[in-house]
Order: structure tokens, then sequence, then C-alpha cells
């Protein structure tokens, strides 16, 4: 993608760019949620196996 000052990008432009950031930080943020449910479980099998 081009880059240009966003002042100069026509409001079609501006809207396909903030739902391409949208989508990017919304499966990143899922990624992120996965991966700390993940972690979170470990943690509780341990503290499960210890007592």
């Amino acid at each position: 993608m081009e880059r240009k000052p966003f002042e100069s990008m026509p409001l079609e432009e501006l809207w396909q760019l903030h739902s391409l950031v949208n989508d990017i930080l919304a499966a990143r943020l899922l990624a992120k949620k996965d991966q700390l449910e993940r972690r979170l479980e470990l943690l509780n099998r341990e503290e499960k196996a210890r007592h």
C-alpha cells in the first residue's frame, strides 16, 4: 500500500485503511487471548498437581 498523508486520502481509501487496521488488530488480539488462555490453563494444571 502506498504511503501518503491522511489529509490527502479520499474518504473511501481512509475507510479501507481503517478496516484493514481493525482486522489486523482484531486478529492479533484473538491470538494473544488464546496464548494467555493456554498459559493460564497450564498454570492451573500445575497448581492442581501440587495439591
